[in-house]
């Protein structure tokens, strides 16, 4: 077993849950357990802020990452954190490299996303999701801040390197690997929830395709 497979055992032998082989096959929108997006979406969900009126998401990637698999989360973002669904959208690619995608959920939300693949071989992405609303506004990030911060930073002869722990029970691990590990437990507490997750999948994919044919065919396209 992986040394990620034996920290979500260690979690379910914890909290004495049953292993759902299940959990390892089924698309599960991983990133909407990291910490960040949980809490912006419950700001919308208990309307600390009131009538979201915009989303500004952005996140940049170096060029192992394929731009759809970054329109892929950070659609599925934009609708967990705007509380709807994609109905249409107007994308604009360069070179299928960089973008910027205006979409509209089904409550009359708008959100632009602006994405790229273009950072150095290695580099960190970097990424900012930003909520407007009538009363309020949110973000991932501190207000004056540009890229994300470490708690640690270390400087030695080996260059600069710094560390971030967010979880208390899988400590050690990255920030993808901590929300991967959380959305396989969560899924093994609740897997009835297999049908939503390969449905929101489905969607999800048919969204991206429709954003590089919004771009192709230089229009709007609705879902």
């Amino acid at each position: 077993m992986s040394y990620m497979g034996n920290a979500l055992q260690g979690l379910l032998d914890k909290y004495d849950v049953a292993f759902d082989a299940n959990a390892l096959q089924t698309p599960l929108q991983q990133w909407r357990c990291n910490r960040r997006f949980a809490e912006l979406h419950k700001l919308v969900d208990g309307n600390t802020i009131e009538n979201v009126c915009l989303l500004r998401f952005s996140h940049m990637t170096d060029g192992k990452t394929p731009l759809s698999d970054t329109l892929y989360r950070e659609f599925d973002l934009c609708e967990f954190i705007g509380h709807g669904k994609i109905t249409s959208l107007n994308a604009v690619f360069t070179n299928g490299r960089t973008g910027n995608v205006i979409v509209k959920l089904d409550n009359g939300v708008i959100g632009s996303v602006e994405v790229g693949n273009l950072l150095p071989s290695g580099k960190s992405d970097l990424e900012r999701h930003e909520i407007v609303a009538r009363r309020g506004v949110a973000n991932d990030l501190p207000m004056d801040v540009q890229i994300p911060l470490q708690s640690i930073y270390t400087y030695t002869e080996d260059g600069e390197a710094g560390y971030r722990d967010v979880d208390f029970e899988l400590y050690g691990f990255g920030e993808e690997e901590i929300s991967e590990i959380r959305a396989e437990f969560e899924f093994c507490k609740n897997p009835s929830a297999k049908a939503d997750h390969e449905a929101q999948d489905q969607h999800l994919k048919a969204v991206v395709a429709a954003a590089f044919e919004s771009d192709k065919d230089h229009k709007k396209v609705a879902l």
